[in-house]
């Protein structure tokens, strides 16, 4: 091609032709400003095309920790449940003047059911350290902010601040028990406890380490569940995004 444009320059030199020659002078210059318009019409779509692969990859990776958070939030909830129910069990018993009887002595240790407030922000940090931009949806783009970066951090707060006394608590309820030595059960050895009042479940502390286990579960679950619900929206948003490519 660049031999016949050659060609065709020097026949027009040749010929002394210098208006021919302008015109072809001029046409040689749009087709290579055409050719170069072309070639970054090619680049920019290659390059839109590796940003949209990498934002699907992240956008996956976000969409897989959403699920992951969501089954962590079930688990705890249901944790919540078998709190609630063994904390209603010992305020039965306490309506009820019950006695403390061995039979009951591991259903106790169950008020000690922990809980924990823990999201993974891992992809969406990946993001935003190389763009947040790299999002092009800006709805979705502002809803993943508005969660990671202002929701989050306050439902962490509201959760330590309500679960602030556990340790208190579960010291208080050991105290409670009595005296621990070691017993030795078909050649096990085991913390065991000895002189368990006969009325704990009727002892002020004890009645106290039940309400606190009913608000600290009440308004966890609120936390979960508000939790629970951003992550379902978000994770339908992030999936449409993906099946928009």
């Amino acid at each position: 091609m660049l031999k016949i444009f050659r060609r065709i320059r020097q026949k027009l030199i040749s010929e002394n032709s210098f208006r021919k020659y302008l015109v072809y002078a001029i046409g040689e210059i749009v087709l290579v400003v055409i050719g170069i318009l072309i070639a970054l019409q090619i680049n920019n779509l290659n390059e839109d095309k590796k940003d949209r692969n990498f934002e699907i990859k992240m956008l996956s990776e976000i969409e897989r920790t959403l699920e992951s958070d969501k089954d962590y939030i079930q688990k705890m909830l249901k944790r919540l449940e078998k709190l609630d129910s063994t904390s209603n069990y010992f305020m039965e018993l306490s309506k009820r003047n019950v006695l403390y009887h061995d039979s009951i002595f591991f259903k106790i240790f169950s008020l000690n059911r922990g809980i924990s407030y823990y999201i993974n922000s891992g992809p969406y940090q990946a993001v935003k350290s190389v763009g947040i931009d790299k999002i092009s949806n800006d709805s979705l783009r502002n809803k993943l902010i508005n969660f990671y970066d202002f929701d989050l951090p306050r439902y962490e707060d509201n959760f330590k601040h309500t679960n602030r006394n556990y340790r208190e608590d579960i010291e208080t309820l050991l105290k409670l028990l009595g005296d621990r030595y070691i017993n030795n059960n078909n050649d096990i050895n085991f913390i065991a406890y000895k002189n368990i009042p006969l009325n704990i479940f009727q002892q002020q502390e004890f009645l106290e380490i039940l309400s606190n286990i009913n608000w600290r579960s009440g308004s966890s679950k609120q936390i979960y569940k508000t939790t629970f619900e951003e992550l379902e929206n978000l994770i339908q948003e992030v999936k449409q995004e993906i099946k928009h490519d």
